[in-house]
């Protein structure tokens, strides 16, 4: 017969704040800033909630540090508990006339160089209508995002108009246009544009996404990718590399256009738009602090928002 665990005391949950942190930064190291604890005092800590509920919940060593089945299980419901915790706090704030307390925010990357984003005005916003509430952006690839809205690890995110999860709402922000790009040291940087057609550019070796998402990759190349990166900032790197082509948002890639460093590939024929969404699950399971900050999304694109 199963044996239950004892109610959590305040020791358990620092120890499974300790644990939550080492999973998001990876290891044992990387978690010591946020900590503010040395190594071998979250060693001991791990240690010890270990004990405590008599499960492996990671593999530390020379190979690298790794969740356990069992560990990425716990990991999950710490989520869910700690999201719980700081709903609760919210409520209370809310009757005693005052919200406070944290809230997450995911983005995927490069929106900050596209003037049709106000994320950052729509921050603004939130601090001055709820300064007790701190904001935490975290910016993730979109599958990452995904999982952390369907962990509750964040609660609102700004992403690509894709399918994240059945339960999960999008609603419709702005417009990011995407071109192909070479880089200088690309044989077709100084081609003339009619001599590069959709069947040579077919034929190119590409960079893809590392993460699920449609893109004009489906319908412009006629093999599988050469090369891949999880981020803006990689594709960027594969681009200026001079062997591979990829898409990038246009104003993202403008810094290198004005250096003459790339060059966007008949946009005529192969850019693409996608919209960019904010990402929650259904408004009457969101926090009032989750509530507020769509809304507050929604309020400063609202100019936007009819020719998005």
């Amino acid at each position: 017969m199963a044996s239950s665990v004892s109610p959590l005391s305040d020791v358990d949950l620092r120890q499974l704040r300790i644990f939550r942190a080492v999973v998001d930064h990876n290891g044992f190291t990387a978690a010591q800033d946020e900590l503010g604890l040395s190594r071998s005092t979250i060693s001991a800590q791990m240690s010890a909630l270990e004990t405590r509920l008599g499960l492996k919940l990671c593999h530390r060593g020379r190979s690298g540090f790794s969740l356990t089945e069992q560990g990425q299980k716990i990991y999950a419901e710490a989520i869910k508990c700690f999201a719980a915790l700081e709903n609760f706090r919210n409520e209370v704030g809310v009757m005693r006339g005052g919200l406070v307390g944290e809230l997450r925010i995911g983005a995927v990357d490069a929106l900050v160089e596209n003037p049709r984003c106000r994320l950052s005005e729509a921050i603004a916003l939130f601090n001055e209508r709820v300064p007790g509430v701190n904001p935490m952006v975290m910016v993730l690839s979109p599958n990452q995002l995904g999982s952390a809205l369907i962990n509750r690890q964040i609660e609102v995110a700004i992403v690509a108009n894709q399918p994240l999860n059945a339960a999960v709402q999008l609603e419709t922000l702005f417009h990011e246009e995407q071109n192909l790009y070479c880089s200088s040291g690309h044989e077709l940087f100084h081609a003339d544009p009619k001599s590069v057609t959709l069947e040579r550019i077919s034929s190119l070796p590409y960079a893809r996404r590392g993460y699920t998402i449609a893109t004009a990759y489906n319908s412009v190349f006629a093999h599988p990718p050469t090369a891949t990166a999880y981020s803006m900032e990689g594709l960027a790197h594969l681009i200026l590399s001079g062997r591979f082509v990829s898409f990038l948002p246009c104003q993202y890639a403008q810094r290198w256009v004005e250096r003459g460093e790339m060059r966007a590939l008949r946009p005529d024929l192969v850019s693409f738009q996608i919209g960019m969404c904010i990402a929650h699950y259904p408004v009457s399971t969101l926090s009032q602090v989750a509530e507020i900050f769509r809304a507050c999304l929604l309020e400063v694109h609202a100019p936007r928002r009819r020719n998005v």
